[in-house]
Formats: C-alpha cells, sequence, structure tokens
C-alpha cells in the first residue's frame, strides 16, 4: 500500500470513529491498532482466517472492507492489492474529499476556469500574449526538487518558463506539494520532469509546440507516452486527480483530460 492509499485508510478510519493519529501516510501504532480495531469491528469474511495473515495484507483488507462498508467495490476481500482495489481506494478518495463520487471515466470533459485568461492555442494567440517564442523567458525556483525523467539521479531545483505564467507555475506546484508532501510526490512520480522550455516542432505536427514558449511542461514521459489514452496513462488513475485539480484551478490544459491522448503534458493554453 502505498502512501497516498495509507492516507485514504487514516482517514477513513477516523471517519469511522477510530483513532489512528495523524493522517500523514505514516505506519505508527495507533495506524495499526486503529486498523485491528476495525478489523474486529467490521470481521470481513474471507476465505481463510484474517487473524493468520501478514500485518501487510491485513492493512489492503480493512481498506477493502472500509470501502465496501462505504458502498463501494474493491473487489475481493482478499488482502490483495489489485487494480479494482486501486479503483476502489481512489473512488474513496474523491468521496472523502468532494462528498460525492467522480463521474465515470470523466466522459465529457468540463472546461477549466480560465482566471488568467491563456489564450487559445493558436500562433496569433501566443505570440500576442506571450511575446515570440524563445523570448521573455525567466527562471523559476520549483516549490520541490524534480528528478530528469531520463536520468533519476539529477536534480533540477529551476527550470525556465515565460514570464506571464511564473507565479502561476508557483502556485500550481505549491498545492501539489501541500496535498501530497514529498514522499507522496516521489511516490506517484510526479517529481520525474520531462521538459519545459523547448524551441521545437510538435512531435507528429508541423507547427510550433507550446513548449517554444515556454507555457508546457512535461512530467513523467515514460508511464505517459503521447499515443496512450486513460485505458494505460498513469496520469488517467483517481490517485492524481489532485494533481490535476491543482493545475486546473490556475487554467492550465491538460491534453489527457481533454483530448485523451499525451497525458505527460500541461500548458498554459486552451485547446
Amino acid at each position: 500500500m502505498n502512501i497516498a492509499a495509507l492516507r485514504v485508510l487514516q482517514a477513513q478510519l477516523r471517519a469511522k470513529g477510530a483513532t489512528p493519529g495523524s493522517v500523514d501516510g505514516r505506519m505508527g501504532p495507533a495506524t495499526r491498532a486503529a486498523i485491528a480495531g476495525t478489523l474486529t469491528r467490521l470481521d470481513p469474511g474471507t476465505a481463510t482466517d484474517w487473524r493468520g495473515w501478514t500485518l501487510a495484507r491485513r492493512d489492503v483488507l480493512c481498506l477493502q472492507a472500509l470501502c465496501r462498508e462505504a458502498g463501494l467495490d474493491p473487489g475481493l476481500l482478499d488482502g490483495w492489492w489489485g487494480p479494482q482495489t486501486e479503483y476502489a481506494c481512489g473512488q474513496l478518495a474523491h468521496l472523502q474529499a468532494h462528498g460525492q463520487l467522480p463521474s465515470p471515466w470523466r466522459d465529457s470533459f468540463p472546461v477549466p476556469a480560465n482566471p488568467n485568461s491563456w489564450p487559445l492555442e493558436r500562433q496569433a494567440d501566443l505570440t500576442a500574449r506571450y511575446g515570440k517564442p524563445g523570448a521573455n523567458l525567466v527562471a523559476l525556483e520549483l516549490p520541490y526538487p524534480l528528478r530528469l525523467a531520463w536520468d533519476t539521479a539529477t536534480r533540477v531545483t529551476r527550470t525556465q518558463c515565460n514570464a506571464v505564467v511564473r507565479d502561476s507555475l508557483h502556485r500550481v506546484l505549491t498545492r501539489v506539494r501541500r496535498h501530497y508532501g514529498l514522499e507522496g510526490i516521489a511516490q506517484l512520480r510526479l517529481d520525474l520532469y520531462g521538459g519545459g522550455f523547448n524551441l521545437r516542432d510538435k512531435r507528429g505536427g508541423t507547427t510550433l509546440s507550446t513548449h517554444a514558449w515556454g507555457i508546457a511542461f512535461d512530467f513523467d514521459p515514460m508511464h505517459n507516452k503521447l499515443p496512450w489514452g486513460r485505458d494505460r496513462a498513469a496520469f488517467a488513475r483517481p490517485e492524481y486527480d489532485a494533481w490535476w485539480h491543482s493545475w486546473e484551478a490556475d487554467g492550465w490544459v491538460s491534453l489527457g483530460r481533454s483530448r485523451n491522448y499525451d497525458w505527460m503534458h500541461v500548458q498554459a493554453a486552451r485547446v
């Protein structure tokens, strides 16, 4: 069970009257005792006696049982972390945060707010707002360190971006750090940096990429490849909802969520 899932479990334990301690994604004595007490209360029916299972398996079982208690389907109550349990955990996280379940697979993508009046992705509009491609670039000290996706031993603590988006980009990444914490960021690979400013054409296209204006950024490209849709891209999973909400609050656009390809990519331009 990863850090984000453990936080969901701790929050649900607390909601059901247990005392797991802080909702911090750390397995301490208080969380361990709360899990044991909740399993005793729910006494989930399992094929074999869960009391003889490993602690890690009982942790997953407790989350599965709490999901089922909340009306969600985690699959078999077997203590194994699989796709159905992962999906139910994401649903429970959304329910905790918003008081309702997410819309199934976001079939109709709601257009995010545009508080910064980002322009349409047309070269004339982009140049009018951001200047010529490759111009008006500034350095940004990042709210949390990144790692190069192709050389993870190399840390990135600052990046170039267009001056117009600098403050917004800092706000977005600050929200991400506050929500996930540094351990959660690493666990979900939100620190794997695929690049920002790059004076080049679109991959598979003949017009300039939004990267050429320093208003687009890529993250975790190995797990969110350009042609992949929501059936394969990691960033399409529910545990990344807060990641996208952090960007969309400032009007940034995900090509994955809006067009269902290039899930690594986010930009300060409307499509």
